[in-house]
């Protein structure tokens, strides 16, 4: 069978995105794909350069630096002219988009030199972002709209709720969507013990831990509230963004003795078996991998009712979700805490097998690739 021409386009490769970006090229079958990845090689992490690294003669890079995240049409024109070039020379039979801004200049040029599978997976669409006005979020949506019915066979959303999102701001019609899960590989974790001592943690604390950007999306603050709220707990965030220097001086300011922030760690989705606890106070997601993580490592959720999470969540059976309007949150975290005291790893993990498994993820993919013609 003659391989596929895939060429994968994003302008992060941090966070999540790199997550399913790093399991995609692990991933897929190159006796299949034949496969190239345009990027920013100044917004990835050390994680993505060594998985390239480490495919190095498999994956072929196509640095563009000028796909900036922030909306600046002189760099934005370069990156299209570059992509552009790039689709013209390479001729792939799979443009793969993914994020906003990959999404709009990819497409776009994808289009335009008369590629015929377009796919757009956005990680959360731009115009759930609660931090934008209703003005720039219309923007948003209406460039979604534009792109996905003249410029895109399929959208992969990560979730039913971010499907359902699109169909209430009327991006497409249903047949344009496809929900495929944010999946994730089995490993050996760590014990709570090894995880704590590595991470330099107490080891008689009952912990609630979260794994995210330090990021106005991330809600630090809510987090950070949560815990002064409750100092008989101890509270920790790995990551690290551009609220660092907000967030330090937030603790300083209400002196909390409870609370750490430990910045990056390339073995974060390992260290999360430090928690207790997983909370997330995230505004907004798309589906999120850090509490797919925690289910893998057996470590209940509670996560913020929000698009993504609610779907990571089985009630009662791996943890639950919160309204980010709550008060009272001494009660929450002590009732929450008797519910988990009654749970066992072993059942907390298998609601990861069951669901996040990513192998059903690259098999429903894979299919898509090779289907459309």
């Amino acid at each position: 069978m003659k391989k596929k021409k895939l060429l994968l386009i994003s302008q992060s490769g941090r966070g999540g995105v790199r997550k399913h970006l790093c399991d995609l090229l692990t991933s897929l079958d190159y006796k299949k794909f034949e496969i190239w990845i345009a990027y920013n090689d100044d917004e990835v992490d050390e994680i993505f350069k060594y998985t390239l690294e480490s495919l190095r003669g498999k994956v072929k890079p196509i640095i563009i630096k000028e796909m900036v995240r922030e909306l600046n049409p002189k760099q934005d024109w370069i990156a299209f002219k570059k992509i552009r070039r790039s689709i013209k020379e390479i001729k792939p039979d799979i443009v793969h988009c993914h994020s906003s801004k990959a999404g709009i200049l990819g497409r776009a040029a994808a289009k335009i030199v008369g590629i015929k599978q377009i796919y757009y997976t956005p990680h959360a669409y731009s115009f759930l972002a609660t931090e934008f006005s209703v003005k720039k979020k219309r923007l948003f949506i209406n460039l979604e709209r534009f792109f996905s019915h003249y410029a895109t066979t399929l959208t992969f959303t990560v979730s039913e709720g971010e499907k359902e999102a699109a169909l209430k701001n009327k991006v497409d019609s249903n047949e344009k969507f496809k929900v495929i899960y944010n999946g994730l590989k089995d490993i050996k974790i760590l014990s709570k013990i090894e995880a704590r001592e590595k991470l330099g943690l107490p080891q008689d604390k009952f912990i609630f831990g979260n794994i995210a950007r330090i990021c106005e999306q991330k809600n630090p603050i809510y987090f950070i509230e949560v815990a002064q709220k409750n100092p008989d707990y101890y509270f920790v965030w790995i990551g690290d963004g551009e609220l660092r220097e907000k967030v330090k001086q937030e603790i300083l300011y209400r002196n909390l003795k409870n609370i750490c922030f430990l910045g990056n760690r390339n073995d974060a989705g390992i260290m999360v078996a430090a928690f207790d606890v997983f909370i997330s106070t995230s505004k907004y997601e798309g589906l999120p991998y850090s509490p797919i993580e925690a289910l893998r490592a057996g470590v209940p959720v509670l996560l913020s009712d929000v698009v993504g999470n609610n779907e990571v969540v089985l009630s009662h059976r791996n943890g639950e979700v919160f309204d980010l309007n709550s008060s009272n949150w001494n009660k929450r975290l002590d009732e929450f805490r008797k519910w988990q005291k009654k749970k066992t790893s072993i059942e907390i993990r298998q609601t990861f097998l069951n669901h996040f498994s990513l192998d059903k993820s690259i098999k429903e993919l894979t299919k898509i690739y090779l289907n459309n013609e």
